[in-house]
């Protein structure tokens, strides 16, 4: 999913780029998706209104998240839904970028990340956070900082719990922080979950352009 920074004074262009696995659908931003993904689940799960409905509620609530998140610094999302014999599989990995800020308004992504979820999220059993750095030099970020664990979010008539891990990334010189956010309800499979979000974290990469397109320099 890369992406070219804006930079009104960089000499170079400057981007970031960060890989899903084959098979992922890369999302437009405009709803349009999502609303492909609701067809298909009402054309598998039709005649079974608890994961129908179950399915609708996430789906729903990513619509909304999408919405807000485009105009508070969203600009990249991936996603899978899978279906299995014993269930489903569905995961959405999404990209943002905010204002690094100066002096004393500088944005630690450390702490970024501490205030996306509030402590609701992980009152009741079973759900919790865990806050770390994970050292990821192939990216260009000389430090990234993450979250993970299990989450609650209540919506109006549903409880959805799930699996996440965000990472935040930097680059000297560049005023913006990276963030890498990866989600998915599928709880009972956290081990693998974690996995995987650990896989796709691992990808991302900060990536410089000179003048000739063809001859990109990969941050290291």
């Amino acid at each position: 999913m890369p992406y070219v920074f804006e930079e009104d004074e960089a000499e170079v262009d400057i981007g970031f780029d960060v890989a899903v696995p084959e098979g992922w659908t890369q999302y437009d931003l405009t709803g349009d998706t999502v609303a492909r993904m609701r067809e298909q689940a009402v054309a598998l799960y039709g005649n079974r209104p608890e994961e129908l409905n179950a399915l609708n509620d996430l789906l729903a609530d990513i619509a909304r998240v999408t919405k807000d998140a485009t105009s508070g610094g969203l600009i990249a999302a991936a996603g899978t839904f899978e279906e299995y014999e014993d269930g489903f599989f569905m995961a959405t990995v999404c990209v943002f970028s905010f204002p690094a800020g100066h002096g004393d308004q500088t944005i630690d992504p450390i702490r970024v990340i501490e205030y996306v979820y509030p402590e609701a999220s992980t009152a009741r059993e079973g759900a919790w956070l865990k806050k770390t750095t994970v050292d990821l030099p192939e990216s260009g970020s000389p430090v990234c900082g993450r979250i993970y664990g299990v989450t609650d979010y209540e919506m109006d008539d549903a409880l959805v719990r799930s699996a996440v891990m965000h990472t935040s990334y930097t680059l000297p010189g560049l005023d913006r922080r990276i963030m890498v956010s990866c989600s998915s309800p599928n709880v009972l499979q956290l081990e693998e979950v974690m996995d995987l979000f650990d896989a796709i974290s691992g990808t991302a990469r900060f990536w410089i352009m000179e003048d000739d397109p063809d001859d990109q320099q990969r941050r290291r």
